[in-house]
């Protein structure tokens, strides 16, 4: 794949993920994937190569979405396994739709085990802090009110429009009442609130969150506030290597006034320490902040054997 489309990709990701966020991005990517394996016109000696080709591509993404590498590589997996079959160009094209189709039930039931566990953290009379809320912090929101039917508020802080204008539809639809405030304003709200929900992009094997561009600061103020701060982020989202591994992207550019002109260095996301977090919850519920999923623990022992080498 050439630098240029692949950057065009992986700045078309990032945009995708500011506005309907990593979850939607992750199921969005699988399905467009499955559309071009249906599209995709070649030979059969071609056709394994594009395939993971793409895979390749997309797991080098700026920042790495882990969600969807991890999903990814099964999808590789399987692959090679039926390569081994010395398979038709049909069953090639119906074995990889079969398992990205697998890959986006994994991902959507590990959502929903934790949102089922997320019910349990709005509790009557809570206002929640929201900044750049992820889909399985929005679904918990919306069941809560639907199920246990507590009566609490959140605080939208407003950085991308368009994510805080579906945001607020969301929350109007389910009757969730809400307040929205710009995100440098948060700290007028300090008082009010008693909790923070967020998501992650990433949680990495050194205990930092990659998540949106702002987050950080946000959490920082309600950790120096006592606001206890919930993390919902099912296993997938664990990665095996450290944050400075996770490439986040970042942009040059320059700021001009009528008197000064000067670089300025923007970055996608923020980094967070993992020790600000009060609640670290996945798909098995309330977990412990060093809590590694099983399937990273031998790719992280392999990692450091090899630094140590």
């Amino acid at each position: 794949m050439k630098e240029n489309v692949r950057n065009t990709m992986y700045k078309l990701l990032r945009d995708i993920g500011d506005v309907q966020g990593i979850a939607r991005t992750t199921i969005l990517a699988l399905e467009s994937f499955i559309a071009s394996t249906k599209e995709l016109q070649c030979s059969k000696e071609e056709v394994t190569n594009l395939y993971m080709e793409l895979a390749d591509a997309i797991k080098n993404s700026q920042p790495k979405i882990i969600p969807l590498i991890h999903l990814i590589e099964h999808f590789e997996r399987d692959m090679r396994h039926l390569m081994k079959t010395e398979p038709t160009i049909e069953q090639i094209r119906e074995k990889a739709e079969t398992s990205l189709r697998e890959q986006i039930q994994l991902f959507k039931n590990k959502a929903a085990t934790l949102t089922e566990y997320g019910l349990q953290y709005v509790k009557n009379g809570d206002v929640i802090i929201l900044h750049s809320a992820s889909w399985v912090v929005t679904n918990i929101l919306i069941h809560a009110k639907k199920t246990t039917q507590p009566m609490f508020r959140v605080i939208i802080l407003e950085q991308n429009k368009e994510r805080t204008r579906q945001l607020i539809q969301t929350l109007t639809e389910h009757d969730i009442d809400y307040h929205v405030t710009p995100a440098h304003d948060v700290s007028h709200y300090i008082d009010q609130a008693n909790k923070m929900f967020l998501g992650a992009v990433t949680v990495t094997s050194d205990h930092k969150i990659i998540a949106p561009s702002g987050t950080a600061g946000t959490v920082s103020l309600c950790h120096l506030n006592n606001i206890k701060v919930h993390l919902f982020a099912n296993t997938l989202h664990y990665s095996h290597r450290s944050a400075i591994d996770q490439f986040i992207y970042s942009e040059e550019g320059y700021s001009r006034t009528p008197n000064t002109y000067f670089p300025i260095t923007k970055h996608s996301h923020d980094l967070i320490d993992l020790e600000l977090i009060d609640h670290v919850i996945t798909e098995n519920g309330e977990t412990q902040k060093d809590y590694c999923p099983v399937d990273l623990k031998a790719k992280t022992e392999i990692k450091e054997k090899k630094n140590v080498e």
